[in-house]
């Protein structure tokens, strides 16, 4: 029984020792020679304000009191002066002749264009081009999400598509066809034009079907005076009932508040990139044209821009991130950077198991990391240039003891 109790003693010494050993050595590792690494990687930083504001546009409400109205255009879409925007019904029997002969009229097309086509084979191959070009505008219009250009779209490939059909198909009595068809279109010519009048445009622009009351309040002129607080008090008027309203020339601005310190740290008429939290996928060219006197640490920063108004025209207030500047550049953690015995900053890389200095210039410092590009290379191969350039993927050293160059890590 002693025996045994003994054993146990002694295994359990044993095992203390183990234990005390194993963190033993990895306290000295980590204090003695703490070798840490981690790969170098390309990398993109911003430095940006958040913000939240108003798009403001120079815009005309087209007024209509009437309730029976089919627009004749789609949202950003460009209209001329003295051009239609709507057609007004005065009764619905109007509204269904009207649209009936819009039918008509395209049916007498496709035919028409199937009585000439019926004997030419290339034509017929043609609309099989037309029609797969087609079918890819729709699928990106869906898949960017720019659905306004869907009613434009799919009438046309529909068209097509029986165009081809008539093509492919041709038939013995298409002037018969066509004959009934013209005489629909006079039956309900009279009734049609009888029961509409027409609204036109009072200005060209670009058109947008949506009036938010904004439109008087927030404008390109106001704000040129306009403080922090008028913005924040800002509130749209009552709309009456409106056809849409035209968005004159190709300017829009954004005008939102941000802190004093912020505003420090811009320039008037220094061009940035605005990015649009929702209704526009991509980023957009800015200038900023005016900062405003602080008032209770807040300015009125407006942006302008000349570009993509067709994206904007459904747009009013928004949240926004303004890109100040970007950089991009290898990621190394800051700590891993180190200045050689000639004052070269660079970075030691395993390779291998040897460490190897690699000069960097520094792009960009962030909280904890810096964006550096390979620096200057004096090598007298190119296998030796290519051996202390720095690329992404590299493995470089994050903390160690002592580093020199070609140093063998265990």
């Amino acid at each position: 029984m002693k025996s045994t109790s003994v054993s146990k003693k002694i295994i359990t010494i044993l095992l203390l020792l183990a234990v005390i050993g194993y963190f033993a050595v990895q306290g000295y590792n980590y204090f003695v020679s703490p070798e840490t690494t981690t790969l170098v990687y390309r990398y993109h930083s911003e430095q940006s304000i958040a913000l939240r504001g108003y798009v403001v546009r120079d815009e005309q409400v087209v007024d209509c009191n009437e309730t029976l109205i089919e627009l004749k255009h789609a949202e950003g879409e460009r209209v001329g002066q003295g051009d239609t925007i709507a057609s007004v019904y005065r009764s619905a029997d109007a509204l269904n002749a009207t649209q009936q002969l819009e039918t008509l009229r395209a049916q007498k097309e496709q035919l028409e264009y199937a009585k000439s086509a019926s004997s030419d084979a290339a034509t017929a191959l043609r609309l099989d081009t037309d029609i797969r070009e087609q079918i890819i505008s729709v699928r990106a219009a869906y898949e960017s999400g720019a659905y306004s250009s869907l009613d434009t779209l799919i009438p046309q490939l529909k068209t097509t598509v029986l165009k081809r059909e008539y093509a492919y198909n041709g038939s013995d009595d298409l002037t018969a066809k066509l004959d009934e068809l013209n005489a629909q279109i006079t039956a309900l010519s009279g009734a049609a034009s009888g029961g509409t009048t027409r609204i036109t445009a009072p200005v060209s622009g670009t058109y947008s079907a949506v009036a938010d009351g904004y439109e008087s309040v927030l404008t390109p002129e106001a704000l040129e005076t306009m403080t922090p607080s008028q913005l924040s008090s800002a509130a749209p008027q009552s709309v009456s009932t409106t056809v849409g309203k035209l968005i004159q020339g190709s300017a829009w601005y954004f005008a939102a508040n941000v802190n004093e310190e912020d505003a420090a740290s811009l320039k008037e008429n220094s061009r940035l990139t605005l990015r649009m939290a929702s209704g526009v996928g991509f980023d957009l060219p800015v200038t900023l044209t005016r900062i405003s006197a602080a008032e209770n640490g807040k300015c009125l920063i407006v942006l302008k821009s000349t570009r993509y108004l067709s994206y904007m025209t459904l747009l009013r207030e928004q949240n926004a991130e303004l890109i100040i500047s970007a950089y991009d550049g290898l990621r190394v953690p800051k700590n891993a950077l180190r200045v050689d015995e000639n004052g070269v900053s660079g970075v030691y890389c395993l390779v291998g198991r040897v460490a190897y200095f690699k000069p960097v210039s520094i792009v960009y410092q962030g909280s904890d990391y810096c964006l550096v590009e390979p620096g200057t290379i004096e090598a007298a191969t190119e296998s030796q240039k290519s051996l202390y350039t720095l690329r992404p993927n590299d493995e470089v050293i994050v903390s160690a003891g002592e580093l020199y160059n070609g140093k063998v890590v265990d």
